[in-house]
């Protein structure tokens, strides 16, 4: 049996492939799933979703159930974000930390009851995300339950998400605010619907039963909505300006040098994991900070390339491609702070030759 062959067999499948199959698309390996990198074109979904609604296959991500009677004060020991903030249908986008400060994981939660909560993680850390939970409940009443598997999840974005979905769910979609969320009913079937996204447009994320799969994405698909991939996921999260995990975020690098110093909350008497380190960094700043990056020469800004200063080396891209709104190459860098004034102009080293450009004001764009 060749290498490929093997490979295509052990990846994991969607409760959405066959569809996927059926609509003609690239279909890649990613992060242990079978999923499709695009249908037709990247710009055409990528503009589709800008303009009208997509959908979203995210089914590779993890979903937890998070119940008991300290599952609020667990959450507040492990998270960076302040629970408190939160209410009965509402999410909070928040980082997990370790002790030096950087990421485990980015990802939201939701408060369904006070002993209940249910969380979204990035598809590469569902296990260790699920190990680092539970690793830290010491003496903490919670359980946790791995959904990941057992449920799948769609994203419908774009500015006519609201009244394409409207039609099909039995709640009143203009009193749902960003990260609040509705359990409800789409054409009969029970979803999780929250306004969430990863785009830079309104829209929303749905969680629901393996066996109602095909049923809620042909509803979905049948509103004139688009199937969007990977690609257009990427280039439209990049205009945005959200960190992806691996890239912006990382066990190298903390909330506060990617620029999510918002994040980290003093939590008074609360001693939070990573803590000490990133309210010491968001009092007194970081040696280096993420940046947005602009090009000044034709090119093509890639993860990985280095970033240049009078020829001296002063960071690395972190993400870059080109923007289909904007028509025009973009990119995120961290860099020493001292040259991450606006308006800078840096170098990028592509296939061994510097390349003038720019570090520019971020997000590039969005429409929430």
């Amino acid at each position: 049996m060749s290498n490929e062959v093997y490979l295509t067999m052990a990846l994991k499948k969607t409760p959405f492939y066959e569809i996927h199959m059926k609509l003609g698309a690239r279909m890649v390996p990613f992060s242990g799933f079978s999923m499709p990198v695009q249908y037709q074109s990247i710009i055409e979904e990528h503009e589709a979703v800008r303009t009208n609604a997509g959908i979203f296959d995210i089914s590779h991500m993890g979903e937890f159930l998070l119940e008991g009677d300290d599952v609020f004060d667990f959450l507040q020991y492990v998270m960076i974000n302040d629970l408190n903030l939160l209410e009965i249908n509402k999410g909070q986008y928040s980082c997990m930390c370790y002790e030096n400060g950087t990421v485990v994981d980015d990802l939201v939660y939701y408060e369904e009851t006070p002993t209940r909560f249910r969380m979204i993680v990035n598809a590469s850390n569902i296990d260790k995300d699920f190990q680092w939970l539970n690793d830290h409940i010491g003496n903490y009443d919670v359980k946790i339950t791995n959904l990941s598997t057992k449920r799948c999840r769609l994203a419908f974005q774009g500015p006519n998400s609201d009244e394409l979905l409207q039609k099909l769910v039995d709640v009143d979609l203009s009193q749902l605010n960003r990260f609040y969320f509705y359990h409800c009913s789409l054409k009969g079937f029970p979803i999780f619907i929250a306004r969430t996204g990863y785009t830079g447009e309104r829209g929303f994320e749905l969680s629901l039963e393996n066996e109602d799969a095909e049923k809620v994405w042909t509803h979905l698909y049948d509103t004139g909505a688009s199937p969007a991939g990977l690609g257009a996921r990427d280039s439209l999260r990049l205009e945005a300006c959200y960190s992806l995990y691996g890239h912006e975020i990382n066990d190298q690098i903390t909330p506060v040098e990617a620029g999510l110093f918002w994040l980290v909350k003093p939590k008074e008497g609360i001693d939070y994991i990573g803590k000490q380190v990133l309210m010491k960094q968001k009092s007194e700043g970081t040696d280096r900070i993420l940046v947005g990056l602009n090009l000044l020469e034709r090119g093509i800004i890639r993860e990985n390339y280095n970033i240049f200063y009078e020829g001296k080396q002063i960071g690395y891209v972190t993400s870059g491609g080109y923007s289909p709104t904007l028509k025009k190459t973009i990119g995120l860098g961290l860099v020493k702070k001292q040259y991450s004034e606006i308006e800078t102009e840096i170098e990028i080293e592509i296939r061994k030759k510097l390349v003038k450009g720019l570090i520019v004001e971020i997000p590039f764009y969005r429409n929430l």
